[in-house]
């Protein structure tokens, strides 16, 4: 008994399943990529208007003397830099045990946070083309069926499909790539800022 044939059937049944939520995860891509495209464009701003207006490493002994960490410089820098300035603050103020392991936990922790956002902006860059060659194969399949059948219709109509989502899939990958190359920039670029802080706020403390 010749099982292959079944076992042919099975898999088409999945692959052709599998064609809607793929269109649909394309579909949420790229809406989530326009969402995203807006905070990305005003997080540019910022970070540009910052760079016009000066370099953090300039408010080093500001921050040293202070001991705190001044609001007005934190105008122009990421929220979440600001966050974590405020974040060590209490924690330097605190005046508890191991406080040095603290800072390192604090700073590991934001690093591993900034690295994590930009590991979803890589994923889509891999996930965006996957789809896209998904959705061009499972109705190329649908189509070689119906052209076998003469049914002509349904090969115009898979193509298209197929053609569609080939496009829609390659143009997510290079805006999430774009995204990401930018995002690995400025995680490098906070990173530096965060430690830069860290060095001025802890500077009496290791004293």
């Amino acid at each position: 008994m010749n099982i292959f044939p079944a076992f042919q059937t099975i898999l088409y049944t999945i692959s052709t399943a599998l064609l809607s939520p793929v269109v649909i995860l394309l579909i949420f891509l790229c809406l989530w990529l326009i969402v995203y495209s807006g905070g990305f464009m005003a997080e540019w701003i910022k970070r540009r208007h910052f760079r016009l207006n000066g370099l953090l490493a300039g408010c080093l002994e500001t921050i040293q003397k202070a001991e705190y960490f001044p609001s007005e410089i934190g105008v122009n820098l990421p929220l979440h830099i600001t966050h974590y300035a405020r974040e060590l603050e209490e924690i330097i103020k605190g005046d508890g045990l191991f406080v040095e392991e603290q800072v390192e936990d604090l700073n590991q922790r934001k690093e591993h946070s900034l690295i994590r956002e930009v590991d979803k902006i890589r994923l889509i860059v891999r996930i965006g083309p996957s789809l896209g060659l998904m959705g061009t194969l499972i109705p190329m399949g649908t189509g070689l069926a119906g052209l076998a059948q003469g049914n002509m219709a349904q090969l115009s109509s898979s193509l298209i499909l197929a053609f569609t989502t080939t496009v829609v899939g390659l143009a997510i990958g290079i805006t999430a790539h774009f995204f990401s190359v930018v995002k690995e920039r400025w995680v490098t670029e906070d990173m530096r800022h965060i430690n830069l802080i860290t060095e001025a706020m802890t500077q009496n403390l290791e004293h």
